[in-house]
């Protein structure tokens, strides 16, 4: 019997173990309490009315539909949406013969952030220069302590976890234990590479994942462009959070097909399109519905050419009364420097 659910095709980093249904426009990745409690508080806040002119935090991460145990009847949360319940109770049950129940974690369920891209190129930069939560063990937090020292994590707030990008030619600069190469074309860099950034040479890391040998260059300067001004944007929106977001991670995403950027005559959107059908939906997306089992999910054709996403919760918390969260702003804060050198530079030679 042929599985329904398989393992991503497009991960920049982090774990394994997520896994993707036929379709792909779903994740189902295991998770715990804090992350599940940090998008269900999220998720509660956008019912209200915002206190702000800010982009809510919410609109930044992955739509949440709500989480799974594998063995136990499916929990979701987002049950006022009839059609996504009966669809996650299907997927729960199906679940179940898919992962040992022995030793599953609750699951959380988001879109697929690369649904509806042809050939995604994927970079995930983990903001902070702490780490670890309050509840790490001490030989986590020393060890963690020691990463961040030694890597730019440290120095600059962030630190590239890994790409997964077409082939270029810098690649080939790149020392073989910092590289795979994929069947697909793709090319696999490692966290290892991450941590061979200094300060003085990150900019290199980031060259190398817009350097896509498909695109023009005019193409290239507009992704590096429409990032920074989302990248603005987020700090903007940081500002206005109270949040701490330890060990989370920014999620570059831009579209390497030639032929899409064709077919959308080079028109990219700052935000991403909203997920399920509903009225704050973008106007910039043609409706879709998408059939999973007997059940349908209503999604949206992304008509994006790159986005920009915060992603991973497992050791973030919603902290009211504490204001911005100050150790990743920093992060943030160096981004954009470093965009702005990029476009500067690019300027300058054209």
């Amino acid at each position: 019997m042929t599985s329904k659910y398989r393992r991503l095709r497009h991960q920049a980093a982090g774990h394994d173990g997520s896994l993707t249904d036929s379709d792909e426009l779903l994740i189902f990745k295991p998770s715990n309490k804090s992350e599940i409690d940090f998008y269900e508080i999220l998720q509660a806040e956008e019912l209200n009315v915002e206190s702000h002119d800010d982009i809510p935090l919410r609109r930044w991460l992955p739509t949440y539909l709500g989480n799974l145990e594998v063995g136990v009847s499916s929990k979701v949360s987002i049950s006022e949406n009839a059609q996504v319940f009966q669809d996650l109770a299907t997927h729960a049950s199906a679940l179940n013969d898919e992962i040992a129940s022995s030793n599953a974690k609750p699951l959380v369920v988001l879109e697929n952030l690369v649904k509806g891209f042809s050939k995604p190129n994927i970079l995930d930069v983990k903001l902070g220069k702490i780490l670890y939560d309050d509840y790490a063990s001490e030989e986590k937090k020393a060890r963690l302590s020691n990463v961040s020292k030694s890597t730019t994590s440290g120095s600059l707030g962030f630190r590239i976890c890994g790409m997964k990008i077409q082939n270029s030619g810098k690649v080939a600069r790149l020392k073989e234990e910092h590289f795979e190469s994929a069947p697909d074309g793709y090319v696999c860099i490692n966290k290892l590479y991450g941590r061979s950034l200094k300060e003085d040479n990150v900019l290199d890391g980031f060259e190398l994942f817009f350097g896509n040998d498909a695109l023009s260059s005019h193409r290239q300067e507009k992704v590096i462009d429409m990032f920074f001004k989302r990248l603005q944007l987020f700090y903007n929106t940081l500002l206005s959070e109270e949040v701490r977001l330890i060990s989370s991670s920014l999620l570059f995403i831009f579209e390497g097909d030639p032929k899409r950027w064709d077919d959308l005559r080079d028109t990219d959107h700052l935000l991403r399109d909203e997920f399920l059908n509903g009225e704050d939906s973008d106007s910039c997306s043609d409706e879709e519905s998408i059939s999973t089992g007997s059940d349908q999910i209503h999604t949206y054709k992304t008509q994006l050419l790159s986005s920009l996403s915060l992603i991973d919760f497992a050791h973030s918390s919603v902290s009211k009364g504490q204001g911005y969260d100050e150790n990743v702003l920093c992060g943030v804060e160096s981004l954009i420097d470093i965009f702005a050198k990029m476009i500067k530079y690019k300027t300058e030679v054209h």
